[in-house]
């Protein structure tokens, strides 16, 4: 399975439909998409992980957003 691939599949169980542009707005896009009461599955985290991390990779990771 390629990268893009696995990125979008990713991105689908996390309910999302586009590549958030920083892990700020991972975590935001991710709060509106999954209430905090209810738990998430092992595949929601492994997602999570795997977008997290080619954010990071990708040199966005410190990025500080415009006010």
């Amino acid at each position: 399975m390629g990268s893009s691939t696995e990125h979008r599949a990713a991105l689908a169980a996390l309910g999302l439909n586009t590549k958030p542009r920083s892990r700020q707005d991972l975590a935001r896009l991710v709060a509106r998409c999954h209430p905090a009461s209810q738990p998430w599955s092992a595949v929601q985290t492994a997602a999570y992980r795997r977008v997290w991390e080619e954010l990071e990779s990708g040199c966005e990771a410190d990025v500080p957003v415009a006010a």
